[in-house]
């Protein structure tokens, strides 16, 4: 009779003691740790090709993407930010510095940047010092701070004092721009951005370029150009001027003079 009562506890005993060391021996849930998960930006602009005709007083260029691959599992334990950079082509710009000579300005001091691009955007969701490092930002080039104007400008306060001016009057032309809150997303993925290239915007390929930071890191980045260039009446008199300056000078005086004898024939007195 006691044997009988007590096979049942025993038979509950081992059931409990087997489970106990199942779940000692079980191995732990996988720790997703940021930065681990694939995820991908996917960015794209509104158009390919800027035409400026004589009646061109600025576009503003749209810059939409997406955020491919996240990590769902974990939404508020990372937190992502864009940052969007148009660069247009590179050219030589001399800045020069005015100074009063017997009470006449003259131009004194110049300096002269080779590679000073001639078009630069960036735009962010938040400040771009509070999204990453000053080593990244420097590595990246990104922000106006860390452009490259191809003249070494560290420890000489005279040649910074002319890349700070060379960025006032470049941002005074619209020409350089930063924007901390430029890129807005739409959602959980979705972002989009509006970069203004003004009537004086110079012609050649641009390049854009899209950065995606988790956490402050790097997570992933994509490229893609932009064409800027003259149309219609606008590209036949560039090209005349730069590509046949001869013709073109020829073609200069030759309405000169049909618009001189216009006049002298519309005013004559007989």
């Amino acid at each position: 009779m006691r044997s009988a009562l007590l096979l049942p506890v025993l038979l509950g005993l081992a059931l409990l003691s087997g489970s106990a060391r199942a779940q000692d021996v079980a191995p732990p849930a996988p720790e997703l740790k940021p930065g681990t998960s694939q995820e991908r930006v996917q960015a794209d602009i509104s158009t390919r090709e800027v035409a400026i005709q004589s009646n061109f007083s600025g576009v503003e260029i749209l810059i939409f993407g997406s955020i491919d691959f996240t990590d769902a599992r974990m939404p508020a334990q990372s937190k992502y930010d864009v940052i969007a950079l148009v660069r247009g082509p590179t050219d030589s710009i001399t800045v020069r510095r005015k100074t009063r000579v017997a009470g006449i300005w003259v131009n004194g001091r110049s300096a002269t940047y080779p590679d000073a691009p001639s078009f630069y955007a960036v735009l962010s969701t938040r400040p771009i010092r509070a999204i990453a490092s000053n080593e990244t930002l420097e590595e990246l080039g990104i922000g106006l701070s860390e452009l490259n104007f191809g003249r070494e400008t560290a420890g000489s306060p005279q040649e910074q004092s002319f890349e700070s001016a060379l960025i006032r009057l470049m941002e005074e032309k619209n020409l350089y721009t930063e924007n901390d809150s430029g890129v807005v997303f739409i959602g959980r993925s979705l972002f989009r951005a509006t970069v203004a290239l003004p009537a004086n915007v110079p012609t050649g390929r641009y390049r854009v370029e899209v950065y995606l930071f988790r956490d402050g890191e790097l997570a992933s980045k994509t490229k893609g150009s932009l064409e800027v260039d003259k149309a219609g009446m606008e590209a036949a008199i560039f090209n005349l001027a730069f590509h046949h300056p001869f013709f073109y000078g020829v073609l200069g005086i030759a309405i000169a003079v049909i618009a001189g004898l216009m006049g002298w024939f519309a005013f004559r007195k007989d």
